[in-house]
């Protein structure tokens, strides 16, 4: 159920940003979630529908783009997604840094008609 609240604070915050570059019309908003997020797509997705008629976004796409969780081992410099349970990098078996937490939520970018 939160992604009730969610949805609602992003459509307020698309609409102020569409409002304040002079558009009449929201076409399409990109989200980035990372992969561990607490977020059902299918419920982002049903609220979006439910909360954007007669609204700027209604009649937008709404695009959801998965991420991963990710890490850097600096003993062999790789960039690299965990796999399962397991943390290790799959070329050295090091336990790297963390770089992303795969819990972001963020309106990557929105297409707009001025």
């Amino acid at each position: 159920m939160h992604e009730l609240s969610i949805m609602a604070s992003l459509l307020d915050t698309v609409e102020d940003h569409a409002r304040r570059a002079g558009a009449h019309r929201v076409r399409a908003i990109n989200l980035v979630i990372g992969e561990r997020a607490s977020f059902v797509d299918d419920s982002l997705l049903f609220y979006f529908d439910m909360l954007t008629p007669g609204r700027l976004c209604d009649g937008a796409a709404l695009h959801i783009r998965r991420t991963p969780m990710s890490f850097y081992c600096a003993a062999c410099q790789q960039c690299y997604a965990p796999s399962g349970e397991s943390f290790r990098c799959p070329i050295c078996a090091t336990v790297g840094q963390i770089t992303s937490d795969g819990r972001e939520l963020l309106i990557e970018s929105m297409e707009v008609e001025v």
